[in-house]
């Protein structure tokens, strides 16, 4: 099987490889669900369900794979609690000065035929949101267990490479990493956020950015805030 980091444009250096290589070695040592994406286009009655809210789980065996590979290379000092199905908590500090702590957060969306584990990945001692994974767990939005992982392992990644940078201004944050960029609205007051990388005589890539006014924004004009109970945290 060929992982997404072989595909990149860009090639990885030998050692961030070797790093994911591992994370992909320990996480299948679980025997975590998998499977293919949809060769269908999604039906109107695949929106807010989830046939198999269960195998989501992958997405916690990811979480505890990065865990473990970090706290083996002695890069960070990890702290795992709550270790529910859904009301869990990895944090992840590394001991390298000036690197960014990482907090994975578990929660789960809410779907009739039960409840899809997610994550949610903080940054720094603000806690800064770097990403939900998965975004959406509904069928219509399943792209296959591979593309969940593949943008959770780029969050986690981008931070422990040094990649990682947010930069808030005019009302705006703008989250830029060696796999693209992008821009939201926000009420946040912390100018920016970058770290180095958690490991020593490390190169880390270059994170991608454009000119402020191109970026896309998120959301959109007219894009309606989700429920406040959505996803559910599970306390």
């Amino acid at each position: 099987m060929t992982t997404w980091w072989e595909d990149l444009h860009v090639p990885l250096s030998a050692e961030a490889a070797m790093l994911l290589d591992d994370v992909e070695a320990a996480h299948r040592a679980q025997d975590p669900p998998s499977w293919p994406a949809p060769d269908d286009d999604p039906r109107d009655e695949d929106y807010g369900v989830c046939a198999d809210p269960g195998r989501f789980r992958m997405i916690i065996d990811r979480c505890r794979a990065w865990a473990r590979v970090l706290e083996e290379r002695g890069w960070a000092d990890v702290t795992r609690g709550r270790m529910g199905e859904e009301d869990w908590l990895i944090t992840l500090r590394p001991r390298r000065e000036g690197a960014l702590a990482l907090r994975l957060q578990g929660a789960a969306w809410i779907f009739p035929d039960g409840r899809a584990p997610m994550v949610e990945v903080l940054v720094g001692e603000i806690r800064s949101r770097v990403g939900v994974h998965p975004d959406c767990a509904c069928d219509a939005c399943d792209w296959g267990s591979a593309a969940f992982i593949d943008s959770l392992d780029q969050d986690i990644f981008s931070v422990v490479d040094g990649s990682f940078r947010i930069i808030r201004k005019d009302g705006m944050r703008w989250t830029e990493t060696s796999f693209g960029a992008g821009g939201t609205a926000t009420r946040e007051t912390v100018r920016e956020v970058h770290g180095v990388s958690w490991a020593d005589h490390w190169e880390s890539r270059t994170p991608f950015s454009v000119a402020r006014r191109d970026l896309p924004l998120w959301p959109p004009a007219g894009f309606d805030d989700p429920p406040e109970d959505w996803p559910a945290d599970g306390r």
